[in-house]
């Protein structure tokens, strides 16, 4: 498997997953740089839930 195919299957797995678990991710993380890989999964998570609620004008 190709390092873009092993990205786009990484984020299939993990585009719907739950805040909570990303900001598990980043307590556990075992470096800083894989606590930054984290968050900024944490963010993304947040920014598409934003985006729901901003479309759904629930704001």
């Amino acid at each position: 498997m190709s390092k873009a195919e092993a990205a786009k299957k990484l984020y299939e797995e993990c585009k719907d997953m739950d805040i909570d678990e990303t900001m598990e991710l980043v307590l556990n993380a075992e470096t800083e740089e894989e606590q930054d890989f984290f968050s900024m999964l944490s963010d993304f998570i947040l920014q598409r839930k934003q985006k729901k609620v901003i479309a759904q004008k629930r704001f």
